[in-house]
């Protein structure tokens, strides 16, 4: 059954379905490898043993189950941060994101080693994949894209039975040139989403650089999000879609997050 909601974005209103939409978080399982980087086991799943030794899974005859998470949230689930991610502050993703609904555009890019006259802040290597400017611009100048608030980027080739158990320990992952986050951030990109476990390259000799250059931290550091290690499914087409970060009430740099997107049915200027 659908359930249409009209949603009043700045001077523009959006018609979705409340239960029309696509899950771009990798699961939480306790029965399946998450994905790892840098920590080569970023969650675990056990059950609370209380102090008589009495573990609590139904499965053990307890009454009720009681799981303990272990978890590395940057390094093993789709997460969203901010900047104190890398800064000093005391500045938390629980008050950085306001908004319910996100105006969004959805791209998918092939990174390719030739990076042209770009650049990157650290030594490229034969092997390394980048999405530069020049592939970014591309897709965003195909669907026309105007006043982006939020860009989220599917790599490919999307092998999804891969992306969610990945070891990217063994298998680094593709990156951003410093060129292609500044044209981001230039575009107003306030919120980034992006199916890898980091917009950096996996060694950059812990710089952080394409971090630095969305957060502005040179210059007037600004409240942009990133939300990495999501899963978006091969069904789910580009285009323009509204976006719920849906986060827990964290008072950290970082939380585990299920974006959801929702296919927009009509648009009209108010």
């Amino acid at each position: 059954m659908k359930k249409i909601a009209k949603i009043v974005v700045k001077k523009s209103e959006y018609q979705i379905d409340l239960n029309n939409f696509y899950d771009l978080s990798i699961p939480i399982d306790i029965d399946k490898k998450s994905p790892s980087f840098y920590d080569s086991n970023p969650l675990t799943i056990n059950y609370y043993k209380d102090p008589t030794e009495k573990v609590w899974n139904t499965k053990d005859g307890a009454a009720c189950n009681i799981p303990v998470i272990d978890l590395n949230i940057h390094c093993g689930s789709t997460h969203s941060e901010c900047r104190s991610h890398i800064t000093k502050e005391k500045l938390y993703i629980s008050k950085i994101i306001k908004d319910s609904f996100i105006p969004s555009i959805l791209i998918s890019v092939e990174p390719s080693n030739d990076m042209a006259e770009e650049t990157y802040h650290y030594d490229i290597e034969d092997e390394d994949l980048i999405i530069t400017k020049k592939i970014l611009r591309e897709k965003i100048d195909s669907l026309k894209g105007t006043n982006i608030n939020t860009v989220i980027i599917r790599t490919l080739p999307n092998i999804e039975a891969e992306i969610i158990c990945r070891d990217y320990n063994k298998r680094k992952n593709p990156f951003f040139s410093n060129e292609a986050i500044s044209y981001i951030k230039k575009l107003g990109v306030q919120n980034l989403v992006v199916d890898l476990p980091s917009i950096d390259k996996f060694d950059d000799g812990g710089l952080l650089g394409n971090h630095r250059i969305f957060w502005n931290l040179k210059e007037e550091p600004n409240n942009n999000t990133i939300t990495e290690l999501a899963l978006i499914k091969n069904e789910v087409k580009d285009g323009y879609y509204l976006l719920s970060l849906n986060i827990l009430n964290m008072n950290l740099d970082a939380s585990p997050c299920r974006p959801l997107i929702y296919p927009i049915l009509k648009k009209s200027q108010l």
